[in-house]
């Protein structure tokens, strides 16, 4: 069991904590996430596929004889996750979400109460997802070279399918390149990149790296061009005109950007008209497709490069 799915454990219920020690210590480094729903089996997410829980902590393919949590389950693990005062967090939990010690995540579903057009809060808690935080020191290893040079840094789009790691790798970028001395401020609206607990980051972004986290990127790329005269910004999930915006107004100032969207190949992604505007003279020189080889804590990301004319 490593450090991180430690961590987790203090989260769970006593009988369930002994369960998924066994259950962490059988999937080592290769579990991403723990499905607790309401009267329904116990699942795990690994590079290898989901598989159910069972009650002595070992795993089946089939949900057969699984686990299966009950309200007071999801209560304990709930209450845990807000270290007991639910107001505190009232803001994580308008967004759906708990980022925890550790920098995971704690996603939440069920029956809301709602204000006008606002999610309040929940009135029912129906599943909690956690989502095993996946920080690798080194991702980025294959392509940092490909974006700081001797000249500076280049503008680069990052791009992959959902989970083909562009996270991690901008997490990973991040720190390199912010230990090297470079202002460097992340625009991280889904609190995936930094993982800021009581406003510490989780995750290892770099020593001269600043953060905005759960705010919309576009207002947070433009706050934080006003307030800490980055370098560089680093986005994740450029995903519509508004963020497209906030980057023109980076360029424009001449602060280098990397950012990431999904897509499979780099025809794909210039063909998209938000991001048509982001690739003339001053905006994004490079597209890098990423690739993974291997799994879990063994692979390796590589990157094929897109220069763009």
């Amino acid at each position: 069991m490593n450090k991180r799915t430690a961590e987790i454990l203090n989260y769970l219920p006593e009988h369930m904590r002994r369960m998924l020690c066994r259950t962490f210590e059988l999937t080592g480094d290769t579990i991403y996430e723990i499905r607790i729903r309401n009267k329904l089996p116990l699942i795990i997410g690994t590079e290898s596929g989901n598989f159910s829980v069972l009650p002595d902590g070992k795993i089946s393919p089939a949900v057969g004889g699984a686990y299966i949590p009950d309200s007071a389950d999801i209560q304990k693990i709930f209450r845990a996750v807000c270290e007991n005062s639910v107001y505190a967090f009232s803001e994580d939990i308008r967004q759906g979400f708990v980022t925890i010690k550790g920098g995971h995540r704690v996603g939440i579903t069920g029956r809301v109460c709602v204000s006008g057009n606002r999610i309040e809060t929940f009135k029912e808690i129906s599943s909690l997802n956690i989502r095993v935080a996946q920080e690798v020191l080194g991702a980025a290893n294959l392509i940092v070279n490909d974006i700081l040079k001797e000249t500076g840094i280049t503008n680069t789009l990052i791009v992959s399918p959902p989970m083909g790691g562009k996270t991690t790798v901008l997490r990973d970028l991040a720190r390199q390149i912010s230990d090297k001395g470079i202002k460097t401020a992340i625009a991280d609206e889904r609190g995936e990149i930094a993982a800021l607990f009581r406003g510490v980051p989780q995750n290892n972004v770099g020593v001269q790296t600043d953060v905005i986290e759960n705010a919309p990127k576009a207002e947070a790329a433009l706050m934080l061009l006003r307030t800490m005269s980055p370098q560089l910004v680093i986005t994740d999930e450029i995903s519509g005109r508004a963020d497209a915006e906030a980057l023109r107004q980076c360029f424009g100032m001449g602060v280098s950007v990397i950012a990431s969207t999904h897509g499979e190949d780099a025809e794909e992604v210039l063909s998209r008209e938000f991001l048509k505007p982001l690739f003339d003279k001053t905006g994004f020189r490079q597209i890098i497709v990423l690739k993974k080889e291997g799994r879990g804590i063994n692979s390796e990301i590589f990157g094929e490069v897109r220069v763009v004319d």
